[in-house]
């Protein structure tokens, strides 16, 4: 068999610890082969963001290893698009994440994010979390990224579903086994913290206390509580099927009641055409509205 190239990522950044774990449980795995292309800082909760407000530079750490100072999906879209160009990866790891990534939580994780970038861009890909808020031992997750590669290898997933896979803090001695598990289902509470700042100034901090979590014995949550690692299958397509069929036979395709806005439609237009072939856009996103000349308020050219 050919040898398999991963590319690892993360959130935590290129010199986060969990980073490091997932190198070395891949350190002489036979036919694996790794490169590293991650964010150059802390990206938690970063989610599904890209940076495209600013240029990104990218720093080489040694022999196959790379930092992006963006994003986790910034960081696989430019190892995807340029660093790897010519020597793509076959799969992409995304962890060890320094704390859980459970329940609703994988809609903010940047560790999930990562790899679901790569899943969006046609690769078999998975997240590993190190479930626990206090993350000491890395051992079990380790024990679980070298045993499950070779199988998760030979057994991929559909186009655009990945993995998500959260292990229990400690020893490989002290983990039960993998079950494969359904996403649970968690609320925070008292998330939003007013504080004053040293300057006596009024600010919020989003943190928020432990979740509670609802019961499900066939969840991520249960599975890691009862000492298992967990492997939930998720999708790229956030479509709800069930609904679409259901409201697809009961709305047809017509938009229900009578037309509202005949008469002052223009007020809602943001694009138009101005003389010259010139097109103006609103302050949405052009800046100030221009006036033409000959009525105030239209939209004007540059002089």
């Amino acid at each position: 068999m050919a040898v398999t190239h991963v590319l690892l990522t993360n959130d935590d950044g290129i010199e986060a610890f969990g980073l490091q774990v997932l190198e070395e449980s891949l350190r002489g795995l036979a036919g694996f082969r790794t490169t590293v292309v991650a964010p150059a800082t802390q990206q938690s909760a970063t989610g599904r963001c890209m940076t495209l407000n600013r240029p990104l530079r990218i720093r080489a750490w040694g022999s196959d290893r790379w930092s992006v100072n963006g994003t986790p999906t910034d960081s696989v879209m430019i190892a995807l698009g340029k660093i790897l160009r010519d020597d793509p990866p076959d799969f992409v790891l995304s962890g060890i994440n320094h704390g859980p990534n459970l329940g609703e939580d994988v809609h903010y994780s940047g560790t999930v994010a990562a790899a679901m970038e790569a899943c969006v861009q046609g690769l078999p890909a998975a997240a590993i979390s190190l479930a626990d808020w206090r993350p000491s031992d890395f051992g079990a997750a380790a024990a679980v990224v070298r045993r499950l590669l070779p199988l998760l290898r030979e057994r991929p997933l559909p186009a655009g579903s990945m993995w998500n896979i959260n292990v229990p803090n400690g020893p490989e001695s002290m983990l039960k086994g993998v079950r494969v598990t359904r996403q649970g289902s968690r609320t925070y509470h008292d998330v939003v913290n007013d504080m004053i700042d040293p300057r006596g100034k009024p600010m919020v901090w989003l943190a928020g206390k432990g979740p509670s979590w609802t019961e499900n014995g066939d969840s991520d949550y249960a599975a890691v509580r009862d000492g298992y690692a967990s492997l939930t299958p998720l999708k790229a397509d956030l479509t709800d099927h069930d609904v679409w069929r259901r409201f697809t036979a009961a709305l047809g395709r017509d938009l229900p009641g009578q037309p509202v806005f005949d008469a002052d439609g223009e007020r809602f237009v943001l694009h138009r055409d101005g003389p010259l072939g010139l097109n103006f856009e609103g302050p949405t996103r052009g800046g100030d509205a221009m006036a033409l000349d000959g009525g105030p308020g239209e939209p004007q050219p540059p002089r």
